[in-house]
């Protein structure tokens, strides 16, 4: 009798396999077509077509097939997805992008998709672009006690005045992805325009320069334009402090030291 309540389990389980891997290998089919017409979209070709709707969804359900898997870097190029940046560490941070030509000032508008693992090494995955879109193309650790930090350098087109230079501070706590660290006074971000992030590892020091021969964008209308993290006026003062005056400066330059639990002003390299 157990022999048989053994054979009728195994069964039962191979047919529920069976039928999560095609569930599986539908979604990738869709999100493979969904990624490559948006790699392909015309604004003149489609002036009608929602393309940032197909974006966000495609992003969605990319996150959520990358839950709980362990498909190659080389599956996910397949789909059409670009491995921006990995870290080999114990979380092993991936950031996935795809992307669309808008056709205006913005031109490309980036989808970051993040996944990492935990202590177990489960892997987890989430839709960034809800968050921010971005080209990340560098990772960083953070020195930080008892807590897994990572510092995310992209740049991604704003308008035509304006391209975008970005540092995101994020955190993973096991099968959570913090977003709000508040690396920088309350913001877990900069986001400036027309500036170059770089990140010294061994020194913790973040450097922000003007990208190229013109006037820094007004630094006040920056930090309160920043979503949510703008709305507290005392902590957009205390930020406009932290980097204003070396911002301000010929040549624009600032420099930021993270001390384990925020990055604070540096004033000599």
């Amino acid at each position: 009798m157990r022999i048989i309540w053994t054979f009728i389990f195994l069964v039962i389980t191979s047919v529920c396999m069976a039928q999560n891997n095609a569930a599986v290998q539908k979604q990738a089919v869709l999100i493979k077509k969904n990624i490559s017409f948006a790699a392909n979209y015309s604004y003149s070709a489609y002036p009608d077509y929602n393309i940032d709707s197909l974006c966000l969804i495609t992003a969605k359900k990319t996150a959520k097939l990358m839950s709980g898997s362990n498909f190659s870097n080389t599956y996910y190029k397949s789909l059409g997805l670009k491995l921006a940046v990995e870290i080999k560490d114990k979380t092993n941070v991936k950031v996935f992008n795809f992307g669309y030509d808008c056709g205006g000032t913005r031109r490309v508008i980036t989808h970051p998709i993040i996944q990492w693992k935990n202590v177990i090494g489960k892997t987890f995955a989430y839709n960034l672009s809800a968050k921010i879109n971005c080209n990340f193309f560098e990772i960083h650790q953070l020195k930080s006690k008892g807590r897994n930090l990572y510092l995310l350098i992209g740049v991604e087109a704003g308008d035509s005045n304006c391209y975008q230079g970005i540092a995101y501070v994020i955190e993973i706590k096991g099968d959570k992805l913090i977003l709000d660290f508040p690396a920088f006074v309350n913001h877990p971000y900069l986001n400036l325009c027309n500036r170059e992030f770089e990140f010294d590892e061994n020194t913790q020091t973040l450097t922000s320069l003007l990208e190229h021969a013109s006037v820094p964008f007004p630094l006040t209308y920056s930090i309160n334009a920043q979503g949510d993290y703008s709305k507290d006026q005392n902590a957009n003062k205390k930020l406009e402090e932290l980097i204003g005056e070396d911002y301000r400066k010929e040549p624009s330059i600032f420099y930021l030291k993270f001390n384990g639990q925020q990055f604070v002003k540096k004033t000599k390299r």
